[in-house]
């Protein structure tokens, strides 16, 4: 097994092995707060309407700055792109919250979160460019496991808030996330080298330099043309922007997750601990049975399955009798063994259909369709939760449902 283990972990490459090594840093200090995080604004005031604002705020942000990513991370490289707006969208939103939480600090709070699309790109550049395709997939893999296995520490997190209360657990997990993401951010850029296709685009940015905004304009309209003319690319956007709108909307991450379980099936703060438990158990068996056993040609057949999988567990959680917690646990274990394997399909389409001189363009294109769609689905999402909490999965069945009719399409047109 050790053996299994190492030669699995030996596929990373250079700056890919530093990054997955440094992950868990940010991972788990993220997932736990972030967890309690919608409980721990509501107990100060905020209305489900408001927290369905905030989130809204946040896809504005990732809208507007997805436009500019590529260009920017392009100028800065990746290692200077990775640090400075990590910083900005990881570290001060849990400072601002810790210190004022009220409403319209959070609205600046889940702004600068939007920040955070520039600095996944040059961080996904970080993991898969200048390095093969089984790097890749073993990168995004491993990305998605460790942020699965930081939410086993919600369980012992809600024995904390069951000793010392929500918001006094809750401050606690604000002020090591600001602790811990900022000592990774800093200490990871001094050990990471910027890669040679980082140099290249760089170099191509300082031709432009006369023209900023026409070289802009220039890169997006080449992107463009590059995915409507690459089916497999075009699928791959797709996909990858369907998932991202769920993962904010229905998965833990989302600000209605936690609260759904705790109005809508009687949970309390303690026992909601129990879904974060499951969430990541079932997560984290497909990304350790699973996952290792995706390739190029198998993505679809395990996309169309998993998708299934995840509609069953929808199904379940929108008509499960409030209280009945094998049932509630049984529905999420579904939901999140199904979602192990999509976000790692997601993330591995992105990187192996993309040529890596269109890279960041199509990445930035991703996450500025995704967080469109975002927009639009997370406020339809806050007027109809308000009549009826099940409308969280049944908006999240209608996403799954588009990237299944998108495998079932793609292999019907491309069956190799």
């Amino acid at each position: 097994m050790g053996g299994k283990i190492g030669r699995y972990l030996s596929k990373l490459e250079g700056n890919a092995r530093i990054c997955t090594a440094m992950f868990p840093l940010w991972a788990i200090p993220f997932t736990v707060y972030n967890f309690y995080l919608s409980l721990y604004l509501k107990h100060y005031g905020f209305t489900d309407l408001q927290i369905g604002s905030i989130m809204v705020v946040a896809n504005i942000s990732a809208l507007v700055c997805s436009l500019i990513a590529a260009p920017v991370v392009d100028r800065l490289g990746r290692r200077w792109a990775t640090l400075l707006f990590d910083l900005a969208s990881s570290v001060i939103p849990p400072l601002l919250f810790i210190l004022w939480p009220t409403y319209s600090v959070a609205i600046i709070a889940m702004a600068l979160t939007g920040l955070n699309r520039i600095m996944s790109i040059g961080y996904y550049l970080l993991l898969v460019e200048d390095n093969s395709q089984q790097n890749s997939v073993v990168s995004m893999n491993l990305f998605n496991l460790i942020l699965v296995l930081s939410g086993l520490a919600t369980p012992l997190a809600g024995i904390i808030v069951a000793r010392r209360g929500l918001v006094a657990s809750e401050r606690l997990f604000l002020l090591i996330a600001i602790i811990s993401m900022s000592s990774l951010s800093i200490t990871r850029h001094f050990l990471i080298k910027e890669t040679v296709t980082g140099k290249q685009a760089q170099e191509k940015m300082r031709q432009h330099a006369g023209a900023p905004i026409a070289g802009i304009l220039a890169g997006y309209r080449e992107t463009f043309r590059y995915i409507i003319k690459n089916k497999r690319v075009a699928s791959a956007v797709l996909i990858n922007s369907l998932i991202y709108v769920y993962f904010v909307v229905g998965t833990t991450n989302s600000l209605f997750f936690t609260p759904y379980f705790t109005t809508y099936m009687n949970l309390s703060s303690s026992q909601v601990s129990l879904v974060g438990g499951v969430y990541a158990f079932g997560m984290l068996l497909s990304m350790f049975v699973l996952n290792p056993q995706l390739s190029h040609a198998n993505i679809p057949y395990f996309t169309i399955t998993t998708s299934s999988v995840s509609l069953l567990g929808f199904l379940i959680l929108i008509f499960a009798t409030p209280g009945r917690m094998k049932v509630i646990l049984g529905g999420v274990f579904l939901v999140a063994i199904s979602y192990g394997v999509l976000k790692t399909v997601a993330d591995s389409l992105l990187a192996i259909e993309t040529a890596a001189d269109h890279r960041s363009g199509v990445y930035a294109f991703s996450f500025f369709f995704s967080s469109l769609v975002g927009i639009a689905v997370i406020a339809i999402c806050t007027w109809l939760y308000a009549q009826f909490p099940g409308w969280l999965f049944i908006i999240s069945g209608f996403l799954i449902a588009g990237v299944l009719g998108n495998s079932l399409w793609s292999l019907r047109t491309d069956p190799s």
